[in-house]
């Protein structure tokens, strides 16, 4: 009778870890009402498949606040994931190849294919947007500079050479004509100190908006007018929204009480989608949240719990 439980007990256990799905970062309850949309985000949150918290992708359907895994793995992390400009793929870079490389993948996270093969590191892939080619920052020339990589042929073009610091973060304007990224500059001999840049790409002309404090993480609005970026004056950071060409500032309203990353428009301009968490660097406890561009009302969380949810992105 013994043995006869205990074979039991065993079918049972063995059924419920066959049929056992990875937990994904839990939307807060309830799920603010009224919103349309899907982000892509990356998450570290802990699981039996992922021990050490290596960061994979996920998405969220702000409609209902279903959240779905699109990468995984215990020994690579997968981050920094953007949607194509038809919102059938996702560029990513991954440590997968031992060192950081981008990737590209369908919506659904299958047919993944790498992109870069450098012995160098490639991050912060964005599309172009007639979705040929994407901008990417590297250290293959230089302690960091923006290139654009064609998924054709794999041609590439550097586009910045910053031989005193570093130039990341890019993004790219809706008429593909400029790209906003952040940089490290000698201007007031602060060279540690981030700054948003701009650069027209038919020119090669790059101008700086300038902001006392540092400035990081570009992104722009949908109709090109505005840029939004993380200003680092003052902790915890906020989200400051100003003219493309710098001018009107204003700091977005936030909870004062937490850091603010990562800010991505909404595909009509009235949302901005970002990360939030009580501390920065140590103590991280980063969530999704969403806050009208006008700062008409204050940011609502979208995820919540263990892991930390950053770098969303709005499908077209």
């Amino acid at each position: 009778m013994i043995g006869r439980l205990l074979a039991l007990a065993l079918l049972f256990s063995s059924a419920t870890l066959v049929g056992q799905t990875s937990p994904v970062p839990a939307a807060v309850k309830p799920f603010p009402a009224g919103l349309g949309g899907t982000l892509v985000f990356q998450s570290d949150l802990r699981a039996p498949d992922n021990p050490d918290s290596r960061s994979h992708i996920f998405s969220i359907d702000l409609a209902s606040g279903s959240i779905r895994q699109l990468s995984s793995g215990r020994n690579h992390h997968d981050m920094s994931p953007r949607w194509s400009p038809d919102g059938r793929r996702i560029a990513f870079k991954s440590s997968r190849s031992g060192n950081w490389d981008i990737y590209v993948m369908n919506a659904d996270g299958t047919n993944v294919v790498r992109v870069t093969d450098s012995p160098a590191n490639d991050h912060d892939p964005v599309w172009m947007p007639d979705g040929q080619s994407v901008v990417i920052s590297s250290d293959r020339d230089s302690r960091e500079d923006l290139y654009r990589v064609w998924l054709a042929d794999r041609r590439v073009e550097r586009l910045t050479r910053h031989t005193v610091g570093r130039a990341i973060m890019p993004s790219v304007s809706p008429d593909g004509r400029s790209i906003t990224y952040a940089a490290q500059t000698l201007q007031r001999l602060q060279f540690w100190e981030f700054q948003i840049h701009v650069l027209d790409l038919a020119t090669g002309k790059i101008r700086a908006l300038d902001q006392t404090g540092g400035t990081c993480w570009p992104t722009w609005s949908p109709d090109g007018r505005l840029i939004a970026n993380v200003s680092l004056a003052n902790e915890p950071t906020s989200i400051q929204i100003r003219n493309a060409d710098g001018t009107h500032s204003r700091a977005l309203a936030a909870d004062p009480k937490l850091w603010a990353y990562y800010p991505d428009f909404s595909k009509d301009g009235k949302l901005i989608a970002l990360s939030v968490s009580p501390q920065h660097h140590e103590g991280e406890d980063w969530d999704l949240a969403i806050v009208p561009a006008d700062g008409s009302r204050p940011l609502q969380k979208l995820t919540t719990g263990p892991g930390n949810d950053r770098a969303p992105d709005w499908r077209p």
